[in-house]
Parts: C-alpha cells; sequence; structure tokens
C-alpha cells in the first residue's frame, strides 16, 4: 500500500487548493485534541521523511496532513479515553473521521481530511509503527477505501435517501413520538392554563403525561398514594412530557403565553395538513426534538452531560450512514482503555446505550446488533446535528490545571513546527489566541415554515446597534423600518435607536440607547434569549439564542456566518403569512396573484423561488463589505 509519486503530488495539490486553513473543526482545543497533537509530534520528523519524495512542497502538505490527523484522532480520543496513536478501532475511528467531515462544509477539505487519515495509517503501517492486529487494519483500510473509492468524488458517508412522499409520511406518521404529539396537541385544543413558568398545572398533569403514555398523577390535595402510579410535584417530573413540550415549542407547535398554552395558528398542518404539509411538519418536528433531547446538558453534572452529548451525536451520525456502529463494540468500550477509565469508560457507555433506547422507544432509531437510523428520519439527523453542532460539542475546551506545566514544552514544540508552516499560518493562530470571546448566536424569523435561521459569531462587546446591522445584513433586509431588541418578554426591557427628537419611539414607551449597550451584557451564557423585531406593521420577529461562548473562534472575519436556512423574506411582504402566501403563488400559475407576485419579486421567465435556499458565502461577503 506504499504510496507512489502520483498520490503524493495530488496530496500536494489538494493542500494547495486547500489554502492551508489548518485542521478541520479546531476552533477550539479540547484535551484530546492537545494529547494527540503531543503524541504525533514525537511522529513528525518520521513522517515528513518518508511522505517527501523530493517534490516541491512535500514537506509542507506532509504538516498540513498531520494537522487533519490530529483532529481526526483528538475525536477519537475522546470517544475512546486512550492516548495510543499507532492502533485504532475501526468503528470509533469512522466515527471520529465523520464527526470531523461533518464539520468541514468544503468537499475538497473532506477528501482532504481522508486522504490525510489514510496517508498516516499507510504510514505506520510501512514504517512497523503500527501496534494493532491485522485484522484491525484491514478493517480501518477498508472504511477509508469505501470514502475513497466513490467514482463521482463524493464522501457519500451519509446519503439521505430519496423516499416517495407518501411512504415517508406513513413512516413518520407511524412514530411513536408523532403519535404521542398528536395526542398531547389534541389534547391542549384551543388552549390550556399554565403557571408563570409556562408550565402545565398540577392538575392536568395526569391527563397531558396520558398522551404521551405515561402514568402519574399530579400532587394536588387528596391524591391517594398508589404504589402502580406515580405521584409528581411538577410537569419536570414527568419522563418525556418535558421534552415533548420543548419540542413543541422549538417547533412553533403551540405558544406559551401569561397565563396559558394555546396552538400555533397553523398547528392544523400537523394535525390535518395535506401529505407535503404532514411530511414536513413531522421532519420539522422530528429535528427539533432530537436537538432539545440530545443536545440538553445537565447543568448538575456539565463534564459527564457533555460527553454523553457527545458520544450520542457521534453514535447517531454513525447510525446514518450504511455502516452502522454495532451495540457490541460501544458496550466494549471499557475494553480497550488504560485500568483506571474501565468504570467511567464503562459507565458513560451503558448510559448512552440508555439514552438511545429511549429514542429507540418513540421510532427514531433500530436497536438489534446494530444502531441504526431509520432512512426516513436521517434527514432529520442531519439536520438536527449540522451546522456547528460537532464543534459545540467539542469537549475539555481548556487544557486542565495539571496540564499546565507541559504548556511551555508543548508551545516550543509548536513553535517549532511553524517555522516549516507557512508565515500566514503561524499568524492566523497568533491573531485567533489573542481575540476576546465570541458569541455563536441562532436567530430564527419565528412562525417562519420552512424555518428561516441563521447562526452568526459576533464579538462578545459588539454593541447592540451593530448587531442590528449584522441582521439586517444576513437576513437581507433593507433598514427601511423601524425596530428594536427586547428582553425578558413582553413586560422587559427594550433597546432601540435613540430618538433625538423624542418624538416618537418604538413602541410607545422610552427604549434604551441600543448603541449603548454591549450584547454581552444581555447574552452573557448558552442558553441567554433575546427578542429583534423588526417592523412594527410586518412584525418580522427574530429570536435570538446564545449557542456557545468561545475562546476561540477559529479566526477569520468578525462577525461571520456560519450556517443558515431558508430564504430571505422580501421587505414590505406582510410578516411570515403574508411571505408564505407569496411563495405559493410565485411557484404556483394556477394562483391568481401569480404574475403581480413574480414580477414584484423581479424573477426572470422559468425562475422558481426556493424558500429554504441560502448561500452562506454571500452573506458574508456583505458582511465584510460592512464590518
Amino acid at each position: 500500500m506504499s504510496r507512489n509519486s502520483r498520490n503524493r503530488h495530488k496530496a500536494i495539490d489538494t493542500a494547495a487548493r486547500k489554502g492551508s486553513k489548518g485542521a478541520a473543526g479546531s476552533a477550539s482545543t479540547s484535551m484530546s485534541t492537545f494529547r494527540a497533537g503531543r503524541a504525533i509530534d514525537a511522529l513528525t520528523p518520521a513522517f515528513v521523511q518518508w511522505f517527501d519524495d523530493g517534490s516541491a512542497g512535500a514537506a509542507t502538505a506532509a504538516l498540513d496532513y498531520l494537522a487533519e490527523v490530529k483532529a481526526v484522532i483528538g475525536r477519537y480520543m475522546e470517544g475512546m479515553a486512550t492516548a495510543e496513536v499507532t492502533v485504532f478501532e475501526p468503528i470509533p475511528l469512522a466515527i471520529a473521521t465523520t464527526d470531523v467531515l461533518v464539520s468541514t462544509d468544503e468537499e475538497t477539505d473532506a477528501m482532504f481530511i481522508v486522504d490525510a487519515v489514510h496517508a498516516y495509517v499507510d504510514f505506520l503501517t510501512e514504517t512497523g509503527r503500527w501496534t494493532g492486529s491485522a485484522e484491525q487494519l484491514a478493517q480501518v483500510m477498508d472504511f477509508l477505501k469505501t470514502v475513497e473509492e466513490d467514482d463521482d468524488d463524493q464522501l457519500g458517508l451519509i446519503e439521505i435517501p430519496d423516499l416517495v412522499e407518501d411512504e415517508a409520511l406513513e413512516v413518520l406518521a407511524g412514530l411513536p413520538l408523532i403519535q404521542r404529539t398528536t395526542a398531547l396537541l389534541r389534547w391542549i385544543g384551543d388552549g390550556r392554563p399554565v403557571t408563570g413558568a409556562g408550565a402545565l398545572r398540577l392538575k392536568d398533569l395526569e391527563a397531558a403525561a396520558a398522551c404521551v403514555g405515561v402514568s402519574v398523577r399530579g400532587a394536588v390535595k387528596g391524591a391517594q398514594p398508589d404504589d402502580a402510579i406515580p405521584i409528581v410535584r411538577s410537569m419536570q417530573d414527568v419522563p418525556l412530557l418535558p421534552q415533548i413540550w420543548a419540542a413543541m415549542e422549538a417547533a412553533e407547535l403551540i405558544e406559551i403565553k401569561a397565563t396559558k398554552v394555546v396552538p400555533f395558528e397553523d398547528a392544523d398542518g400537523f394535525l390535518s395538513g395535506s401529505t407535503a404539509q404532514r411530511l414536513e411538519e413531522y421532519s420539522y418536528y422530528t429535528t427539533r426534538f432530537l436537538e432539545q433531547t440530545v443536545l440538553g446538558m445537565n447543568p448538575a453534572f456539565p463534564d459527564m452531560s457533555a460527553t454523553l452529548v457527545g458520544l450520542e451525536v457521534s453514535l447517531l451520525i454513525a447510525a446514518s450512514t450504511p455502516e452502522p456502529p454495532s451495540v457490541e463494540r460501544v458496550l466494549a468500550l471499557a475494553d480497550r482503555v488504560p485500568e483506571e477509565e474501565k468504570m467511567i469508560t464503562d459507565i458513560l457507555g451503558r448510559m448512552t446505550v440508555g439514552r438511545l433506547e429511549r429514542l429507540a422507544e418513540l421510532g427514531l432509531l433500530t436497536i438489534d446488533t446494530h444502531f441504526r437510523v431509520p432512512p426516513a428520519l436521517i434527514g432529520c439527523v442531519l439536520d438536527a446535528f449540522d451546522d456547528d453542532v460537532i464543534d459545540r460539542l467539542q469537549l475539555g475546551e481548556a487544557v486542565d490545571d495539571a496540564m499546565a506545566d507541559d504548556d511551555a514544552a508543548l508551545a516550543e514544540k509548536e513553535t517549532a513546527a511553524k517555522e516549516t508552516i507557512p508565515a500566514q499560518k503561524a499568524e492566523s493562530a497568533t491573531k485567533r489566541s489573542a481575540t476576546s470571546p465570541t458569541l455563536q448566536l441562532k436567530i430564527q424569523l419565528k412562525n417562519a415554515k420552512p424555518p428561516i435561521w441563521r447562526r452568526v459569531l459576533v464579538p462578545v462587546d459588539m454593541p447592540l446597534d451593530q448587531l442590528h446591522g449584522v441582521i439586517q445584513t444576513v437576513f437581507g433586509w433593507l433598514d427601511y423600518h423601524l425596530h428594536n431588541f427586547q428582553t425578558g418578554g413582553f413586560r422587559g426591557p427594550s433597546y432601540a435607536p435613540v430618538d433625538l427628537d423624542d418624538t416618537f419611539d418604538s413602541l410607545g414607551e422610552s427604549s434604551l440607547d441600543e448603541s449603548k449597550v454591549k450584547v454581552g451584557e444581555l447574552l452573557p451564557e448558552p442558553g441567554s434569549k433575546m427578542v429583534y423585531t423588526y417592523d412594527f406593521g410586518d412584525d418580522w420577529e427574530h429570536a435570538i439564542t446564545v449557542e456557545k461562548v468561545l475562546t476561540d473562534d477559529g479566526g477569520g472575519q468578525l462577525p461571520r456566518c456560519t450556517g443558515g436556512r431558508g430564504a430571505a423574506p422580501a421587505e414590505d411582504s406582510g410578516g411570515t403569512w403574508g411571505w408564505a402566501n407569496i411563495v405559493l403563488a410565485v411557484n404556483d400559475p394556477g394562483r391568481e396573484e401569480h404574475e403581480e407576485y413574480r414580477e414584484w419579486l423581479g424573477l426572470q421567465p422559468g425562475e422558481t423561488l426556493d424558500p429554504k435556499a441560502f448561500d452562506v458565502e454571500q452573506a458574508n461577503d456583505d458582511l465584510s463589505d460592512i464590518f
């Protein structure tokens, strides 16, 4: 399996096209990535010598390869709790490689990562450094070969099946998750009372829990103990109900007001819409459920919770591939770690399997000898865990205090390595390390179906008036109308431009000067929220949520957009409901307003309007013109 000159020239060309961007998904340094880097540093001279065939740029290409290898092996170490870099279990290595690939947007970068891992394994075997079995090596090579042999140069790790609408709807409608959600939505009817915290009252918990297949009684006056039916004191004590409730709110099936919960105006599409409507509603809701349930952290155990979430997401992604992970290998993770780590690894493996079993009970996963995501749900998994989710799940972003004494020695090694890498790489790394904290925000247009959202990175000290400019840019607004920011619900404080003449304000009450308030003051931590409203006639409400506070944003322009979905609505199009009607009209020649709206939007003959389209590169070009 020697890498001949032809392949090495290909690698050098790929590295040049790649533009020396550095390791994929390396926005922050986890403990495992740290250890992987240290271990591979020791092998760097030997790898460069093995790789270098005398071609111009070969040494630099070798170092670029190793940068990607460090990222993959760092992910592998996180899942396996091992420090070995000369032997790999095939399935965990495939999962680690997939994790890094999922966080890579560009096809060239993705293929470069796979080729880098392949080169590293070749290096281990050809120089006698591979310490695993021949069977392990054969399985690892089979995985890499499968990826690289795609005739169309596509990765093919995860392919969303092209299913007939009726077949896909039949699968989704039959999911216990959808059936229980439907029952709960029908029970809510025109509305149900809620507490000040937006939860169901105790007297309603028994009926609500029954909708989701759980038997409980609320701890109301006169409730009698029953060994078969537990008594609960809050909605959070009811298994599954809080997860479904949160997903229904996130999917905008329900709206929680001050004293009651009511269905959204178009919730009928979920209950009794057309085939296309229900398929879209079910898929969207299932995606939100996966986000709310899988990505939820336990604040009491943040480190263990993050590890569990990372394992679960990795396995769900791997379970969506043609080579799903086996249950046996996951349960046997503890057999392949040092003795002192066996207990915690065994606990984590079994807890992860338990979490996946709960998803299987809802029909979101099948478990026999392997974990498998049903074909109709693969798109939901990819939607739930795309757009930097893998990056957000990096474990141990800061080096432990116990490693502090080694920092200086490690820095010396990294500095020595950088001397052989193009100067711009070192300069970029220095710039990233000096950057102040960055907020990763998800900004979603409320009530939009299909969803319209953007993910942006902004400095924590950015004033609100500049965040207004970011939102206007990434959503394609023209800043024709008034706007404000608001925290704490409809009674909370608002922030808007100063009205020097004091002739009007945005809501009839004085708003605070948005230019004097920084984003980080209102959104200090993950989960913090506020609402940005634009055009008080059309009422475009944007829900802003902090997904993560980054100490290292990976370099590049700030602010910047890292993902999104949904075409930006046209200015003055009548709010989300008006825009939805326009989208239908311009794509349906049978509609009375068809020609009128096409002319208004400037569509050319034969041109259609894709409501799900979004160009992240264009958004960043627009941001760079302004900031």
